[in-house]
């Protein structure tokens, strides 16, 4: 222990203020009960033989643990999309699944954690004409995890299918087919995910997780410009009571609804 010489030593009489405050804290060496064990200490000051135990490490001085969540349902579709395409990295943020935190100093290994549940309409098309097959196909729904900005594609999650969609379509009436023409199964398909992260040798300062919704526009890959058809899945005319025919014409949109969710952080020395 480094050597402290008082300021002041407490003679019978009025306190000496300013060498009472110095034997608590001072900024010259050799002085202050506080300030001399906090700085003033070198290696010299130390027994080789002193180990760190246990009750020694304060908690969260060697691993720090934070978790969010969220209980809100979130619907999300396809068509809600500002940008959507492939090619375009800005995916939609899934609220209760983002997370940022600080770390104070470097560390040998982080791990994520994310655990969500999620139902999710994603239909198998066939689409055909007057009984002749034209193709299928299954529009692309998944989730992506982010970290500092990165996607890490190994923990792309494709969301399963939940439904056939028999898209037909019958002479005189166009590609998008009629009421009597239209087979249409709208299951929905249940998961739920738990899903780790482990990193090594992280630097100080923030990091951020971000789990994001991929969910471009329905089309078939066949169509000649993929990026601007948006699959049709029927188009039939009703009569209301004392009116004449109305057409109508709709498309076909994914769907994800989002339970319970929550992401985890924990850090290690």
């Amino acid at each position: 222990m480094a050597t402290i010489t008082p300021a002041t030593t407490y003679p019978a009489g009025a306190l000496n203020i300013a060498g009472h405050n110095a034997n608590v804290f001072s900024t010259t060496a050799g002085q202050g009960v506080m300030s001399e064990p906090n700085g003033g200490l070198e290696i010299a000051n130390l027994d080789p033989s002193f180990v760190v135990r246990d009750e020694h490490v304060m908690s969260e001085e060697a691993v720090m643990a934070k978790a969010e969540g969220l209980t809100m349902p979130m619907d999300v579709y396809n068509n809600a999309f500002a940008m959507r395409e492939e090619d375009d990295p800005v995916f939609v943020p899934i609220g209760g699944l983002c997370q940022r935190v600080y770390i104070p100093y470097n560390v040998s290994a982080v791990v994520w954690q994310w655990s969500f549940y999620v139902a999710v309409w994603r239909p198998f098309m066939v689409r055909t004409f007057e009984d002749q097959f034209l193709g299928a196909d299954i529009p692309q729904v998944s989730v992506r995890l982010f970290i500092d900005g990165v996607e890490y594609q190994a923990f792309r999650r494709p969301l399963p299918v939940s439904a056939d969609l028999f898209l037909s379509s019958v002479a005189g009436v166009g590609a998008s087919g009629s009421a009597d023409a239209q087979i249409n199964y709208e299951n929905v398909s249940a998961v739920l995910y738990d899903i780790s992260k482990l990193q090594t040798a992280v630097t100080a300062g923030y990091h951020e997780l971000s789990i994001k919704l991929y969910m471009p526009r329905v089309h078939f890959n066949n169509d000649e410009d993929e990026t601007q058809t948006q699959v049709g899945v029927t188009r039939f005319a009703t009569t209301p009571v004392n009116d004449g025919d109305i057409t109508v014409l709709s498309t076909v949109h994914t769907r994800v609804t989002l339970g319970s969710r929550s992401v985890r952080f924990v850090m290690f020395k």
